[in-house]
Protein backbone atom coordinates (compact mmCIF):
# COMPACT_ATOMS: atom_id res chain seq x y z
CA UNK A 1 0.00 0.00 0.00
CA UNK A 2 2.64 2.42 1.16
CA UNK A 3 4.44 1.64 -2.25
CA UNK A 4 1.26 2.87 -4.29
CA UNK A 5 1.26 6.04 -2.73
CA UNK A 6 4.21 6.63 -3.07
CA UNK A 7 4.23 5.40 -6.53
CA UNK A 8 0.42 7.59 -6.99
CA UNK A 9 2.55 10.65 -5.51
CA UNK A 10 4.97 10.76 -8.12
CA UNK A 11 2.92 10.13 -11.33
CA UNK A 12 0.18 12.66 -9.59
CA UNK A 13 3.30 15.15 -9.37
CA UNK A 14 4.27 14.56 -12.95
CA UNK A 15 0.55 15.37 -13.97
CA UNK A 16 0.44 18.28 -12.09
CA UNK A 17 3.83 19.35 -13.70
CA UNK A 18 2.86 19.20 -17.15
CA UNK A 19 -0.42 20.47 -16.71
CA UNK A 20 1.62 23.87 -14.92
CA UNK A 21 3.79 23.49 -18.06
CA UNK A 22 1.55 23.82 -20.85
CA UNK A 23 -1.05 26.63 -18.55
CA UNK A 24 2.30 28.13 -17.89
CA UNK A 25 3.25 28.30 -21.73
CA UNK A 26 -0.26 29.83 -22.25
CA UNK A 27 -0.12 32.34 -19.78
CA UNK A 28 3.44 33.66 -21.33
CA UNK A 29 1.52 33.59 -24.54
CA UNK A 30 -1.19 35.75 -23.20
CA UNK A 31 0.69 38.61 -21.75
CA UNK A 32 2.99 38.42 -25.18
CA UNK A 33 -0.83 39.56 -26.40
CA UNK A 34 -2.55 40.91 -24.09
CA UNK A 35 -6.67 39.71 -24.03
CA UNK A 36 -7.98 42.70 -25.56
CA UNK A 37 -12.06 41.71 -26.69
CA UNK A 38 -11.76 42.77 -30.35
CA UNK A 39 -14.68 40.41 -31.92
CA UNK A 40 -16.70 37.63 -30.99
CA UNK A 41 -15.27 35.40 -33.31
CA UNK A 42 -11.51 36.38 -32.27
CA UNK A 43 -12.81 35.87 -28.49
CA UNK A 44 -14.50 32.18 -29.57
CA UNK A 45 -10.78 31.40 -31.64
CA UNK A 46 -8.53 32.64 -28.33
CA UNK A 47 -10.76 29.79 -25.98
CA UNK A 48 -10.83 27.33 -28.68
CA UNK A 49 -6.86 27.55 -28.63
CA UNK A 50 -7.05 27.27 -25.30
CA UNK A 51 -9.39 24.59 -25.29
CA UNK A 52 -7.25 22.48 -27.22
CA UNK A 53 -4.01 23.11 -25.58
CA UNK A 54 -5.50 22.29 -21.87
CA UNK A 55 -6.93 18.72 -23.35
CA UNK A 56 -3.19 17.73 -24.91
CA UNK A 57 -2.13 18.73 -21.33
CA UNK A 58 -4.60 15.98 -20.05
CA UNK A 59 -3.83 13.82 -22.58
CA UNK A 60 -0.27 13.48 -22.00
CA UNK A 61 -1.04 13.09 -18.54
CA UNK A 62 -3.26 10.34 -19.17
CA UNK A 63 -0.21 8.40 -21.27
CA UNK A 64 2.11 8.98 -18.99
CA UNK A 65 -0.30 7.38 -16.35
CA UNK A 66 -1.24 4.41 -19.51
CA UNK A 67 2.57 4.09 -19.85
CA UNK A 68 3.27 3.45 -16.18
CA UNK A 69 0.47 0.79 -16.08
CA UNK A 70 1.80 -0.79 -18.94
CA UNK A 71 5.34 -0.27 -17.66
CA UNK A 72 4.05 -2.48 -14.50
CA UNK A 73 2.26 -4.86 -16.64
CA UNK A 74 -1.39 -3.55 -15.30
CA UNK A 75 -2.77 -3.68 -18.44
CA UNK A 76 -2.39 -6.23 -21.08
CA UNK A 77 -1.69 -4.00 -23.87
CA UNK A 78 -1.19 0.03 -24.95
CA UNK A 79 -4.88 0.45 -25.86
CA UNK A 80 -6.40 -1.08 -23.00
CA UNK A 81 -3.65 0.90 -20.78
CA UNK A 82 -4.82 4.35 -22.45
CA UNK A 83 -8.27 3.36 -22.09
CA UNK A 84 -8.61 2.52 -18.56
CA UNK A 85 -6.75 5.74 -17.69
CA UNK A 86 -8.72 7.76 -19.64
CA UNK A 87 -12.06 6.51 -18.27
CA UNK A 88 -10.12 6.64 -14.96
CA UNK A 89 -8.82 10.22 -15.09
CA UNK A 90 -12.02 11.52 -16.56
CA UNK A 91 -13.75 9.57 -13.65
CA UNK A 92 -16.09 7.69 -15.46
CA UNK A 93 -15.17 4.42 -14.25
CA UNK A 94 -17.64 2.37 -16.59
CA UNK A 95 -15.80 -0.71 -14.84
CA UNK A 96 -15.44 -2.91 -17.86
CA UNK A 97 -11.80 -2.64 -17.48
CA UNK A 98 -10.19 -2.95 -14.14
CA UNK A 99 -6.94 -3.05 -12.57
CA UNK A 100 -5.34 -5.88 -10.54
CA UNK A 101 -6.52 -5.61 -6.73
CA UNK A 102 -2.53 -4.74 -5.64
CA UNK A 103 -3.33 -1.40 -8.24
CA UNK A 104 -6.53 -0.41 -6.94
CA UNK A 105 -5.47 2.32 -4.94
CA UNK A 106 -3.30 3.78 -7.64
CA UNK A 107 -5.89 3.61 -9.76
CA UNK A 108 -8.11 5.92 -7.57
CA UNK A 109 -5.14 8.51 -6.89
CA UNK A 110 -5.36 8.85 -10.80
CA UNK A 111 -9.25 9.60 -10.47
CA UNK A 112 -8.43 12.23 -8.04
CA UNK A 113 -5.47 13.47 -10.00
CA UNK A 114 -7.98 13.68 -12.97
CA UNK A 115 -10.51 15.74 -10.94
CA UNK A 116 -7.69 18.08 -9.99
CA UNK A 117 -6.45 18.79 -12.84
CA UNK A 118 -9.79 19.26 -14.79
CA UNK A 119 -10.65 21.72 -12.20
CA UNK A 120 -7.44 23.78 -12.93
CA UNK A 121 -7.98 23.60 -16.53
CA UNK A 122 -11.52 25.26 -15.63
CA UNK A 123 -11.08 27.69 -12.99
CA UNK A 124 -8.09 28.90 -15.88
CA UNK A 125 -10.67 28.86 -19.02
CA UNK A 126 -12.76 30.85 -16.35
CA UNK A 127 -10.31 33.31 -15.68
CA UNK A 128 -9.64 33.87 -19.28
CA UNK A 129 -13.65 34.11 -19.96
CA UNK A 130 -13.67 36.78 -17.39
CA UNK A 131 -10.72 38.56 -18.72
CA UNK A 132 -12.33 38.53 -22.25
CA UNK A 133 -15.63 39.89 -20.73
CA UNK A 134 -13.91 42.27 -18.71
CA UNK A 135 -11.94 44.05 -21.88
CA UNK A 136 -15.57 43.92 -23.97
CA UNK A 137 -17.22 45.87 -21.39
CA UNK A 138 -14.45 48.15 -21.13
CA UNK A 139 -14.87 49.13 -24.69
CA UNK A 140 -18.16 49.32 -24.79
CA UNK A 141 -20.24 46.71 -24.47
CA UNK A 142 -21.45 43.46 -27.05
Amino acid sequence: MLGQLLEGALLAALSVAIHGLILGWIIWRLQQAPVVSRSIGLDILLLVRIAVWCLLAHVLEIAAWALYYRWQDVMPDWELAVYFSAVTYATIGYGDVTPPADYRLLASIEGLTGILMCAWSGGFFFAVVTRVQKSAVAEGGR
